[in-house]
């Protein structure tokens, strides 16, 4: 079995302990670009046109203070398809607070290059539902940090797999 140190969607309707992640912090630097042709595109569910944004999603960074989250126990053989899951993200080694080693998962340096860019531009957003689903997974958590200010507009997208 794995521990896997989860800080966003990954915990929402899992069985998990909660964690602490030191000398982390959370950010929304990842994304999808949906300019390019990548396995998941976004379309705006009002028209079915394919918008040219970048869609971020939270990562953690080396920094001051520490990660609320939460630990996940997963098989060894479903890290693979973890990997899969999370393609914007690469799988590394940390240290989680009274638990030990674990894995998490942080941004491909592209996919946070394309995600501060795209902040930068005005053409990032936030996909509602993915917001939704990282405060209902946080929502029985008291001192956890608000995910705002958020660094971008959110915007209702569906996620379409290709």
């Amino acid at each position: 079995m794995a521990a896997v140190f989860g800080y966003g969607s990954l915990i929402a309707g899992r069985g998990h302990a909660r964690a602490r992640l030191p000398g982390w912090t959370r950010t929304w630097n990842v994304c999808t670009d949906n300019t390019a042709n990548g396995p998941v595109v976004y379309e705006d569910p009002a028209d079915g046109t394919r918008p040219p944004i970048q869609v971020l999603f939270l990562t953690v960074e080396p920094g001051a203070g520490a990660v609320e989250g939460a630990l996940l126990t997963v098989p060894d053989e479903d890290l693979p398809a973890l990997d899969a899951r999370e393609g914007n993200y690469h799988r590394i080694p940390v240290e989680v607070d009274t638990f030990g080693p674990a894995w998490t998962y942080v941004a491909k340096p592209e996919s946070a290059s394309r995600a501060r860019s795209g902040i930068a531009a005005g053409s990032a957003r936030i996909r509602r539902q993915y917001l939704d689903t990282v405060r209902a997974a946080y929502a029985g958590y008291e001192g956890i940090p608000a995910l705002s200010p958020l660094p971008a507009p959110v915007a209702d997208l569906t996620r379409i797999r290709r």
